[in-house]
């Protein structure tokens, strides 16, 4: 299947894009590609983030469905 991920923050900028497709059939299949696409830093940055697909909080064993929109969002610090 086919998934849109929209990356934000950190990992934005590790991969130089906002947005990306990939063929996966599940979080951690879309995860294990964008590391194997992007390398490190990246790669780490993507541990620590949370998934959301279709604006819902998921694990790793979430199954996607075609032209779902996967997020990460990386932690935030702030004050």
């Amino acid at each position: 299947m086919t998934v849109d991920v929209r990356l934000f923050a950190a990992l934005r900028a590790a991969a130089g894009v906002p947005r990306v497709t990939v063929e996966a059939g599940t979080v951690g299949e879309v995860r294990r590609a964008l590391e194997q696409r992007y390398g490190e830093p990246f790669a780490s940055r993507l541990a620590r983030s949370t998934a959301i697909v279709d604006e819902q909080a998921v694990d790793d064993d979430a199954v996607l469905s075609d032209g779902a929109e996967v997020a990460f969002l990386p932690p935030f610090s702030g004050g």
